[in-house]
């Protein structure tokens, strides 16, 4: 039986696959994730002006949240936002869909929440009720 001493070249193919793995996970990564992040950052938005539905009118409501989703470049017509009074809670509900391109697969982010939440009255604060 004989014994190579100097074996060459043996590991080099599973690090240029290992590699070529970690970039298109890196690059999925960093073309999907701001999708998501946007996407979290609305619905951030969508749960604080709910807390102010006792204060703030619906269609101001409606404003500041449309003016976030531009500010955050997201593909919201004013169509796709409703604010509402359902009972004694105030109801957001937003929808959108969004894509991206990676390597030539194609990701299709669709956004569609819904915040629903109690109104706290302005009159019951002032008064002193709980």
């Amino acid at each position: 039986m004989t014994v190579r001493k100097n074996r060459r070249g043996e590991g080099h193919l599973g690090l240029i696959v290992g590699l070529i793995v970690i970039f298109v996970v890196g690059l999925f990564i960093f073309k999907v994730a701001p999708l998501h992040i946007a996407g979290n950052t609305l619905l951030d938005t969508m749960s604080e002006q709910a807390n102010f539905g006792g204060i703030k009118h619906l269609d101001q409501i409606k404003y500041e949240i449309m003016r976030k989703a531009q500010g955050e470049g997201l593909p919201v017509a004013p169509t796709d936002l409703k604010v509402y009074h359902r009972g004694a809670n105030i109801v957001i509900e937003a929808k959108y869909t969004t894509s991206v391109e990676v390597l030539g697969y194609k990701y299709v982010y669709d956004f569609n929440k819904v915040v629903d939440k109690p109104v706290e009255s302005a009159e019951k604060e002032t008064l002193g009720f709980e």
